[in-house]
């Protein structure tokens, strides 16, 4: 069988050869001809031998020989095949007329000639008859192969054709079994439900009538002790008076000693806020983390609050909608204007009361004041309610906001445990039983999550309550060299290969989703989509549905590949450029990376959990210039699953 398929699969070759050899020039030996008979024979040779070639292929074997076993892309191949054939069909037959136009008139020329000239002039035409022949026998041979092409490629069509209804019945047939199956499995569990209840009645009968059994015979023998004990009760009556009356001075007594005071909870540090309000503060440890993803209260502080809150179309943010600007701060600074942030922005204080986001655990963000300097030096910058800007010793920016923002989808069911170091534990429960357990820190930031469908299945997202190898710079590999424009690079598979990039490199080791936040060496590692077909409004992060719809094929892809591995886990980055504040620029870029994010999960269904955002504002410039520059405000994702868990 496999001498079989390679003598087939060499034919296939030989005759895909044969047709892309059509419109060469004629060999030398065709060319200079000696003998008429032997050149003759020898083109008719050549021609039964190339149609014998050409006609041995059909569609599969051409495909198999390529390698594609995909019937559409078989279908194309044959196609493009076909075409070429038609082209040289043409040209082989024009150059067939030429030749027999250039025979026709060395004939006359021959007829016209005298003498020793009429000799050779007759030889010339007979050696142009013969190649105008043999050019003819190639363009009927040319014009044959297309035609054969062509009805090959109306057979891959039809096979294509077909293999796709077959696998769509196939498709119907498995989520019929699978109904079928969850139908039975309900069925039996119904039933073995009910025979459990029926044998546990049927055993409580019993143990009732025994029991009642036990209680007559019981009765009978206390009435008889009674009957003998009622001569020696009157006797005994006074001395058991004077016990009672001992037993109930004694309980008495007992009751009246002060019970030993309960011993206070004890407080490891305290501090004290801007606002002035006193918190007791204690490490989150390893033992404590894992205790609040187990659902218990071990190794931690006593809880401070728990908020349970439904989600509404009315109490969560789309990503069309643009940010409440009115809250405790509002900067007039952009990227695109130049503008700067005014004095009054400055030293603006936030409000009084708590926002819901404040409520779901960001109790930084409602303790703090713009301008306050917080126990390890730095200072906040700016406090939206939403999100805090802090600036570090060295002049740098970092943003503090809620990770679990993206989460508060519609219908969902959100509780919420505060503990008194500032950490949290939030279940996020859906409609359709999905839970998402997040724990995070006093900053909002995630240090664990995990999914859990409602068959039970459990799927780490997020740990980041492991030990991680501290990032030496210089000995990380060399960073991935492909960044990848969305707009050039639109279609599924290219899109595809650029995410799965990272697959093809052993980096040795894995990183903490902190250090690929905050290390630019480390994301570097993984390939970036810079999605620059995505335009936002002069100091705006809401994202229209025309734009949106610019996302779809990177929002497909990135839905596909999670519901292959449910832990897969994506960077959605937000880019400015430099003109405007740094602190101004990194808030805004934060607010468009998570508009981005929801649009993903609005318009393309992909899960909010497997994102994460992260605004860089202008650190990062494509185009290294302190003017507005388009290519420098953009939205990028990476997929870092792979420098998060080495497999």
């Amino acid at each position: 069988m496999a001498e079989m398929m390679t003598s087939k699969s060499r034919k296939t070759t030989t005759a895909i050869l044969a047709v892309l050899s059509l419109m060469q020039p004629l060999p030398a030996s065709t060319q200079i001809v000696t003998d008429a008979k032997d050149n003759e024979n020898g083109a008719m040779s050549d021609r039964k031998e190339r149609r014998d070639r050409v006609e041995a292929g059909s569609f599969e074997e051409i495909c198999a020989e390529a390698i594609v076993a995909d019937p559409r892309a078989c279908e194309t191949l044959i196609r493009d095949l076909q075409a070429k054939a038609e082209v040289e069909a043409r040209a082989a037959t024009d150059k067939a007329g030429q030749a027999a136009i250039e025979a026709e008139a060395a004939g006359k020329l021959a007829d016209e000639a005298k003498g020793a000239e009429k000799g050779e002039a007759k030889a010339e035409a007979a050696r142009l008859a013969r190649e105008a022949d043999v050019a003819a026998g190639q363009a009927k041979v040319a014009t044959e192969t297309a035609e054969m092409l062509a009805a090959q490629a109306q057979a891959a069509a039809q096979a294509a054709e077909s293999a796709a209804a077959a696998a769509a019945a196939e498709q119907a047939r498995f989520d019929a079994e699978a109904e079928a199956a969850t139908a039975a499995a309900a069925q039996a569990a119904d039933d073995e439900a009910q025979a459990r209840a029926e044998a546990a009645a049927h055993a409580q009968a019993e143990v009732n009538a025994k029991a009642a059994a036990d209680a007559d015979e019981q009765a009978r023998s206390e009435a008889k002790a009674k009957d003998m004990a009622d001569a020696k009760a009157a006797t005994e009556a006074e001395a058991l008076a004077v016990d009672q009356q001992t037993v109930e001075d004694t309980s008495d007594a007992a009751s009246e000693q002060p019970a030993p005071a309960a011993s206070a909870d004890d407080c490891p540090a305290q501090v004290i806020d801007s606002d002035g309000t006193i918190r007791c503060v204690d490490a989150l440890t390893s033992d404590a983390i894992a205790a609040i993803a187990a659902g218990s209260d071990a190794g931690t502080e006593a809880k401070a609050e728990v908020i349970t809150e439904t989600v509404t179309e009315s109490t969560h943010r789309s990503s069309s909608e643009e940010f409440d600007h009115s809250s405790p701060v509002e900067e007039t600074a952009g990227e695109e204007t130049g503008a700067t942030t005014s004095g009054d922005a400055a030293t603006a204080q936030p409000d009084t009361g708590l926002s819901d986001l404040e409520k779901a655990g960001l109790i930084f963000l409602g303790a703090v004041a713009v301008g306050a300097i917080l126990s390890n030096g730095q200072r906040v910058e700016t406090n939206t309610g939403d999100r805090v800007i802090v600036k570090e010793d060295d002049g740098s920016f970092r943003v503090l906001k809620d990770d679990d923002a993206l989460l508060r989808q519609p219908g969902s069911e959100v509780r919420t445990e505060r503990f008194n170091d500032g950490s949290t534990r939030t279940m996020v429960t859906r409609a359709d039983g999905t839970r998402i357990v997040t724990i995070r820190d006093s900053t909002g930031r995630a240090l664990h999550r995990v999914r859990i469908d409602p068959d039970g299945r459990e799927y780490l997202l997020i740990d980041d309550t492991r030990s991680f190898e501290p990032v030496i710079v210089h000995k990380l590999p060399s960073p991935a060299q492909d960044a990848y424009d969305y707009r050039e690079a639109s279609d599924a598979e290219s899109l595809r290969l650029a995410l799965l990039a990272a697959e093809r490199r052993d980096i040795d080791r894995s990183f903490s989703l902190r250090q690929v936040r905050e290390y630019a060496e480390v994301r570097a590692l993984a390939p970036v989509i810079n999605l620059q077909a995505i335009t936002f409004a002069t100091n705006s992060a809401a994202l229209q549905p025309s734009q949106a719809e610019q996302l779809r094929e990177m929002g497909l892809l990135m839905r596909e590949l999670i519901a292959k591995d449910p832990t897969e886990l994506f960077l959605v980055e937000g880019h400015t450029d430099a003109v405007g504040s740094a602190s101004y620029n990194l808030l805004l870029s934060d607010r468009r990376a998570e508009s981005v994010a929801l649009a993903f999960s609005e318009y393309f269904g992909v899960p909010t959990e497997n994102m994460v955002v992260q605004g860089y504002g202008e650190s990062f410039l494509q185009v290294p210039t302190l003017e507005a520059e388009r290519v420098n405000r953009r939205v990028a994702v990476r997929r870092i699953t792979r420098l998060l868990y080495r497999y």
